[in-house]
């Protein structure tokens, strides 16, 4: 199996922006090779319930590099797990 294969249980930061629509920073992640996915956000990173997009630690310095390049304003959120243990537990 790959090294570079990510699943849901890899998702475990969390990306909140402000000057971009989710749905477009998706796109440019992807489209440049980092897995990510949108969900709705944990309570213990935004009371608001705007989704939020979900990445890999493992893609941190790639999506940085990416974002940054495009302009994007961004903060990135490290969660104790993954998105999904973080979801079931609030």
């Amino acid at each position: 199996m790959s090294k570079n294969l990510r699943t849901t249980l890899d998702l475990d930061l969390v990306l909140l922006n402000e000057n971009y629509q989710i749905i477009e920073i998706k796109e440019m992640l992807t489209k440049n090779g980092v897995f990510c996915k949108i969900f709705p956000p944990p309570k213990t990173v935004l009371q608001a319930c705007a989704p939020v997009l979900c990445l890999s630690s493992k893609d941190k310095e790639k999506a940085i590099f990416i974002l940054d390049k495009n302009g994007v304003k961004y903060d990135l959120v490290k969660l104790e797990k993954d998105i999904v243990w973080e979801l079931l537990r609030t």
